[in-house]
């Protein structure tokens, strides 16, 4: 049985190509100096030098955190890289809620960009694990079912397109696109935040 660890959520935002990343420089900078946060920060790194590619990232030992202006449009990714527990399903709900939970306070701080917005019916979702999760249509089967039902629980039965990453070359994954997008607020909710 595959046991998921290393999973990245990518929350999808309105933001320009061209949006300027120096306020999660500011941002980034000041979470890292807390030694007591649960992901263990170790590093900031800017690429907001290149162009689509991984914006600021703040590295920690249990995930990272970035606002990544890459891979279909800029917003805020999520990559957990170990400590999960439980079946697939309960790892992957830890995943969005982790996700979530931070993302909720990138958005309370003052120097987040004003007019950018985080659209909570638009995600990403990568098994970031080639040996774990090769992008394989037995993969699919085992792993499919969980996905769906962490979906079910976010978005509603049937609320929700869910498109594989069929090249297997490419991350085992989904792009997952909402009819209608969720109150921030309901989402948050729906993770028991």
């Amino acid at each position: 049985m595959t046991e998921i660890q290393k999973v990245s959520v990518k929350i999808l935002s309105d933001a320009p190509q061209t949006l300027d990343l120096t306020p999660f420089l500011s941002i980034f900078g000041r979470w890292r100096a807390d030694a007591n946060h649960a992901a263990q920060w170790v590093d900031l790194a800017d690429y907001a030098h290149m162009a689509r590619g991984a914006g600021i990232v703040l590295i920690g030992h249990v995930c990272n955190f970035s606002f990544d202006m890459g891979t279909a449009a800029p917003g805020v990714l999520y990559f957990r890289k170990k400590g999960l527990e439980g079946s697939n399903q309960q790892r992957l709900w830890a995943v969005f809620r982790d996700a979530l939970a931070i993302s909720r306070c990138l958005l309370r701080e003052p120097e987040f960009p004003p007019g950018v917005h985080l659209q909570t019916g638009r995600l990403e979702l990568a098994f970031n694990d080639r040996l774990e999760t090769p992008n394989t249509e037995d993969t699919d089967c085992e792993l499919r079912p969980a996905v769906s039902a962490v979906l079910d629980e976010l978005f509603g039965r049937g609320a929700y397109e869910l498109e594989r990453q069929r090249d297997p070359a490419k991350l085992y994954g989904f792009s997952v696109r909402a009819a209608n997008l969720p109150a921030w607020d309901e989402w948050i909710a729906r993770l028991g935040l």
